[in-house]
């Protein structure tokens, strides 16, 4: 698509047949309604979002659109005249050069110290050589054409901006296009359009050429972008605006039709036309317009100070209401001033009458401070103006955060209702952080813990509840007084039946409850019964001595004296004596506690038997699976890929003539062991195992007692896991005839 840059909004330009203004200051309602014919002009025409300017000095001034004809051309086919305002100049109506009829160098006070460029049109007959070649226009405005061109010199596309023709010989008018060009050429900032040069042409009309945005305007796509979106493209239009105060210049026409979006994410900032020096502490009064002073800007956006042209009051504080009043047409879709006509627009911004929304939120409240009819009432600054609308997309995630509990809250899981608290209090508490004041995530929270309470209590919670209800500050409430009271008749209750709790006594394990002043067994589950033989009756009551359970009775003094060192007991291995007589291999666990005054050992019982019979059957395997290699001469081994570890049997060291109390080799060094010519394709070997999975069996020579060589056969078969990645590779080696 075809770029186009927002039109020149330079500072003066041809007002038709305006008759000349008498006054000792420029005021842009009061030249409209002295002058009859400035007044009907715009009274016939259509609200737009044109800039218009005010420009000239105390004894004459004139009014300028963008859509109204340079003077000399037919007045009666201007459209503008019949309300149109969609008038169009074509470059190729300007003579065979853009720029003829300009005055020439010599005739200008810019003579000397602007350099000349060459600039012809495609077709127009110039030289071929020419340092610019205009390919199109890309736009016009009131006091200017920009035109796409080609420079030759670096070999790229530029957009040249051309004072218009009436103007070309006016001092003044060249003196602003010189000054809007220094302008842009003063500020570096990424947001800003970048100028690459100013010159004349060969005829001597000025112009000055600057980066070509591949792209469009932002007003011809503010429409169909997200709110998000374009909160962040004036978000960066304001770092430019902050920048340019940086500076001392105020802009003055701020608006989406003067930004540039390009292709690849470009926010930029155009038309400086407008913008003036500004000195804080000297009033408005420029060092760019103190000469030919200029007001003026775009009625549907301006600030009441430049529609009354106040100079006294237009300072930093007009680019922000301007940014405001762009982000009133982010929310609201429309700019802030109408009218049926631009007369009635100018007398909107005039008197600040801004058109009426039925949108809400913190977003339109910041737009409408900052286009404060007193600029003292207006955000400060433009930081002060990021600040409120970076601070309104945090409480805006805040909010989001806190209706994404209330959601929740009526969806939570019955069954497990405690998580859904738990994800809600969290989600509240990060709203809480992000925006401290956020008076609905703070109540959301106290009844959400409230309701937490409630269901804490009917699950016999009583301690979390009574934690919640002193969180939200109703510790001392009657509600909690209940809930203090339930909670000490339940620890009441638990204490007195605490040594029937403490047994498990549905517990899948043996349970034991022993007095351990007497050694007297006080209670035993069913499981104890059933695992040793005996009835209920045959152990509770009995001294644990007469019981004579313990196989080995040194072991049984082993666990008496860690217990009385430590009060506790863990996974104690022992062999105990089934009623009849049967060993039975157990692990004991017990604590040392205090019930009522009384010392009290309660134990766990858990029988191994089944475990330990398969770790002698496994040890057996072992000795008969050594015992076979050895007889059949095989050594095996195993390489675990991720340790990087190698694991020998008995004959692979007996192979290697290495003393199994030296420990296994690592892997370097068992190929170090490998004869020379061998080692290679043993490394191959398990490498193409490991990274392929396929096994193998090669021979090598391997060297072994007396440092002699022994043929062996070697097979390898790589293990995978879940996932079919080789996590292991193991084999084995069978030996040949010994080398020398």
């Amino acid at each position: 698509m075809t770029p186009r840059p927002p039109e020149s909004t330079q500072n003066s330009a041809g007002a038709p047949s305006a008759e000349p203004l008498a006054g000792t200051s420029l005021n842009l309602i009061t030249a409209v309604l002295t002058n009859s014919q400035l007044r009907s002009r715009l009274a016939s025409m259509p609200a737009d979002e044109k800039t218009v300017v005010l420009s000239g000095d105390h004894d004459s001034a004139l009014l300028a659109h963008p859509d109204w004809k340079e003077e000399g051309e037919d007045r009666d086919q201007d459209p503008a005249a019949d309300g149109s305002e969609n008038e169009t100049i074509e470059w190729s109506s300007v003579a065979s050069s853009p720029t003829a009829g300009m005055a020439r160098p010599s005739d200008c006070k810019d003579a000397g110290f602007v350099p000349k460029r060459h600039v012809t049109t495609i077709g127009g007959g110039q030289r071929c050589d020419a340092d610019y070649r205009l390919v199109g226009q890309l736009g016009a405005g009131g006091t200017g054409v920009v035109y796409q061109a080609h420079q030759r010199a670096i070999d790229r596309e530029v957009a040249i901006k051309v004072l218009r023709n009436n103007l070309a010989i006016d001092p003044p008018s060249r003196e602003r296009f010189l000054t809007e060009a220094r302008v842009i050429g003063g500020l570096d900032h990424p947001n800003v359009i970048a100028l690459h040069e100013v010159c004349v042409d060969q005829e001597g009309g000025l112009f000055y050429s600057m980066k070509r945005i591949d792209g469009t305007s932002w007003d011809q796509q503010i429409k169909e972008k997200s709110l998000n979106d374009n909160v962040q493209i004036l978000l960066r239009v304001a770092d430019a605006i902050r920048y340019a105060h940086s500076r001392g210049l105020i802009h003055r026409d701020i608006k989406p039709e003067n930004v540039m979006l390009g292709r690849f994410g470009e926010v930029l900032l155009a038309d400086w036309g407008l913008a003036i020096s500004h000195d804080a502490n000297q009033g408005t009064d420029g060092q760019f317009e103190s000469t030919h002073p200029t007001i003026g800007g775009t009625p549907a956006y301006m600030a009441p100070e430049l529609a009354r042209g106040d100079t006294q009051q237009v300072s930093f504080a007009t680019d922000v209401y301007l940014l405001g009043a762009i982000l009133f047409q982010i929310k609201t879709g429309y700019p802030p001033h109408h009218g049926e006509t631009l007369l009635e627009c100018i007398h909107a911004a005039a008197e600040n009458k801004i058109r009426p929304t039925s949108i809400k939120g913190e977003l339109l409240d910041i737009a409408i401070k900052a286009m404060a009819t007193d600029p003292n009432d207006r955000h400060e600054s433009v930081d002060a103006f990021v600040t409120a609308i970076e601070q309104q997309r945090e409480h805006e995630e805040s909010t989001r955060l806190v209706k994404r509990v209330q959601e929740q809250m009526k969806t939570f899981h019955v069954d497990n209702p405690y998580e859904g608290f738990r994800v809600a209090d969290v989600l509240l508490m990060e709203a809480l952080e992000i925006w401290p004041e956020n008076r609905h995530a703070q109540e959301l929270r106290v009844d959400l813990n409230l309701e937490f309470a409630r269901v804490a209590t009917e699950q016999g919670d009583l301690d979390l509840a009574l934690s919640l209800l002193e969180s939200v500050g109703l510790g001392d409430s009657e509600r909690a007084a209940r809930v203090r009271r339930d909670r000490d008749q339940r620890n009441e209750k638990i204490q007195k039946e605490s040594r029937y709790s403490v047994l498990f006594t549905h517990s899948p394990e043996a349970g034991l409850l022993v007095r351990i002043g007497s050694g007297r067994v006080i209670e035993a589950n069913r499981t104890f019964s059933d695992l040793m033989g005996y009835d209920e009756e045959e152990v509770v009551g009995n001294l644990m001595s007469e019981l004579n359970l313990w196989v080995c009775p040194r072991r049984r003094d082993e666990l008496l004296a860690e217990l009385e060192k430590n009060g506790r007991i863990d996974n104690f291995e022992g062999q105990l004596k089934h009623r009849d007589g049967t060993p039975i291999d157990v692990l004991i666990s017990g604590r040392v506690t205090t019930l009522d005054g009384e010392r009290l050992l309660i134990s766990s019982i858990r029988d191994i038997s089944l475990r330990k019979q398969a770790e002698n059957d496994l040890r057996q395997s072992r000795r008969r699976l050594r015992d076979l290699q050895a007889l059949a001469g095989l050594a095996t081994w195993s390489y675990e890929i991720r340790t990087k570890q190698l694991t020998w049997s008995d004959e692979a060291f007996r192979l290697a003539g290495r003393e199994p109390i030296q420990g296994v080799p690592s892997l370097s060094e068992y190929m170090d062991s490998i004869h020379p010519d061998d080692r290679e394709r043993m490394q191959e070997a398990i490498t193409h195992a490991t990274h392929s999975g396929a096994a193998y069996e090669i021979k090598i020579r391997q060297r072994g007692t007396n440092n002699r060589y022994r043929s062996l056969v070697v097979r390898g078969q790589p293990i995978f896991d879940e996932q079919g990645k080789t996590v292991e590779v193991y084999g084995v080696l069978i030996p040949q005839k010994v080398e020398a």
